[in-house]
């Protein structure tokens, strides 16, 4: 009995580290870093972490291909419209990759991929940017340059499977990270209590 107890304890504890953690993406721990990306109401590419300075900041990362994303895209504007505090507060964007057999990869066709983004941005009303990564090593390279220090994000951030969502605090330090599935509630009551702490 008191095993079964202990057992079930144990499991119920698992469970809910579950929720802030994932094998998609960062680690609770890890450290947001620096990385290109274009945004699908154009422009040159640019790093949005950058531009977001110190603000806390939450990352979602999907598939076009997934419908489930856009659906979590528009709980996000939520938290979004409730803590960016006219952009002071909760800094956010969505991300579009390639996810296929456990690896992100690099959108195949980067213009058609920010069109269905603006799309998605327009038709959902979504106030946070929507973009996808470029290769800082690619991109230097065709000026000439070398990379000064911009992460890959498909290397760096290992997000394996779509509706990967991270969060971290003014240090860039991951306070949350999961891949949303299921009944979203209990993960975003979570990252929502998280986000209130961090600002």
């Amino acid at each position: 009995m008191r095993r079964t107890l202990i057992a079930t304890l144990v499991m119920g504890l698992l469970t809910v580290a579950a929720f802030a953690t994932s094998s998609s993406g960062l680690a609770v721990g890890a450290k947001i870093e620096a990385f290109l990306v274009k945004n699908c109401e154009g422009g040159d590419p640019y790093c949005q972490v950058c531009k977001y300075g110190k603000r806390p900041k939450l990352i979602s990362v999907g598939d076009l291909n997934d419908p489930a994303w856009i659906q979590d895209l528009k709980a996000i504007q939520l938290l979004h419209e409730k803590y960016s505090n006219d952009g002071k507060g909760l800094a956010v964007f969505g991300l579009a990759a390639t996810i296929t057999d456990g690896k992100a990869a690099p959108e195949a066709d980067p213009q058609a991929a920010l069109a269905k983004l603006k799309q998605i941005k327009e038709g959902n009303h979504l106030t946070f940017p929507l973009v996808i990564a470029e290769n800082a090593d690619e991109v230097y390279k065709a000026q000439g340059k070398p990379n000064p220090g911009y992460q890959i994000f498909e290397t760096y951030y290992k997000v394996t499977q779509s509706r990967t969502v991270m969060f971290g605090d003014s240090s860039n330090t991951v306070k949350f990270s999961a891949v949303l599935s299921g009944d979203t509630q209990q993960q975003f009551s979570e990252l929502e209590t998280l986000v209130k702490k961090s600002l």
